[in-house]
């Protein structure tokens, strides 16, 4: 796999972790609509597929970060990546409560100020809790870039292996166990077991998927994988609604999510760099830039569009759901677009400069 065809299927996953990610967003409404209904167990199951989209970015952010030999170097961590993502989330972390003020008529400077005082607390807008874990891995990655460029594969095999034990699969047989049972397989925070904890494993798991020989995978048992994993733990989450955390924890704490991930990373990973269409690729490596804006700004479009669409469109269901979903794509990718080609605006809502993009 050389270089280029590298660079393209990061982009190629890229784009499609976030036509899943607004998805999840969109059809959340739906999820809890006409329960029992076909149309219903179809939206529900859609959704939680998609969740493979945020694990799917943190092993973007590994493969790429933990493969670069700048990563190693505090200062261009320092003064080149962390502001691109830092500057953008601040702002944005400011123009939700106002956008969200306006909405709801009751936009005031005091609100606004009460609520982005708590930025290094919770964030100001739900979908921007993304960004805590991934600012958090990007200030970590000069350790973790040492660590990994010097550690075996079978170590790096450990590594992870360990946190999808200690981090995914206990906690997942636990919730599943009998009250009475469901402290058993708890480990001790005393313990201090978790020695990759939360979304970091997902950073250095894509990094390990780079260096495997994933191409002799066949493609049909990876879908199998991916859809029966998808399939039993969304059966799953609604027998044990404990399942999904309320802070976003399901997405390592769920078995079932980081199993979809990695099966559905290499699918997508084989996919993009079997693709030589001029057109196809153009279109992703066009979009992929945009990607960072796209889910900065997706979440408050949905604020308005969701409710027009409630008042105004008669048909309802499947139908309904993924015109909204094509609407929210449009306006996003469009809105954002027009930010990037404005310059110091596009930095600072995107993290974007108007120099020719590149994978860092």
């Amino acid at each position: 796999m050389n270089k280029k065809q590298r660079i393209f299927y990061l982009d190629f996953i890229r784009v499609i972790a976030i036509l899943l990610v607004i998805f999840i967003h969109v059809s959340a409404i739906d999820t809890m609509k006409n329960v029992g209904t076909g149309q219903w167990q179809v939206i529900k199951i859609s959704n939680y597929l998609a969740h493979i989209s945020v694990p799917i970015f943190f092993m973007i952010s590994g493969s790429l970060l933990l493969s670069s030999k700048k990563t190693t170097s505090l200062k261009y961590t320092w003064k080149q990546r962390i502001p691109r993502v830092v500057i953008p989330f601040v702002l944005w972390s400011i123009i939700s409560p106002i956008v969200v003020g306006i909405y709801a008529h009751s936009l005031s400077t005091k609100n606004v100020l009460n609520v982005v005082k708590t930025i290094l607390y919770q964030p100001t807008s739900p979908t921007l809790w993304f960004m805590y874990p991934l600012i958090g891995i990007y200030i970590l990655s000069p350790a973790i870039k040492t660590f990994v460029q010097n550690a075996t594969t079978e170590m790096l095999i450990y590594v992870t292996g360990i946190w999808l034990i200690t981090c995914s699969l206990l906690p997942s047989i636990a919730v599943m166990l009998p009250k009475s049972w469901n402290h058993i397989l708890e480990l001790s925070p005393i313990a201090n077991f978790f020695l990759v904890g939360g979304f970091t494993g997902y950073f250095i798991l894509g990094y390990l998927l780079t260096r495997l020989k994933v191409e002799k995978i066949n493609n049909w048992i990876l879908f199998l994988i991916f859809l029966i994993s998808g399939l039993f733990g969304n059966f799953i989450s609604e027998i044990v609604p404990k399942v999904f955390d309320p802070n976003n924890g399901y997405y390592v704490t769920s078995i079932f999510i980081p199993i979809m991930s990695i099966a559905a990373f290499i699918l997508l990973q084989k996919l993009g760099s079997s693709i030589k269409n001029t057109l196809i690729v153009k279109t992703f490596e066009f979009l992929s830039p945009l990607v960072f804006g796209i889910y900065l700004i997706h979440n408050l479009l949905i604020l308005y569009v969701e409710p027009w669409f409630m008042e105004h469109v008669s048909f309802h269901g499947l139908t309904a759901t993924f015109l909204r979903y094509l609407t929210i794509i449009v306006l996003s990718t469009l809105i954002i677009w027009i930010l990037n080609l404005i310059p110091g605006i596009n930095y600072l809502l995107t993290g974007n400069s108007l120099k020719k993009n590149k994978q860092k």
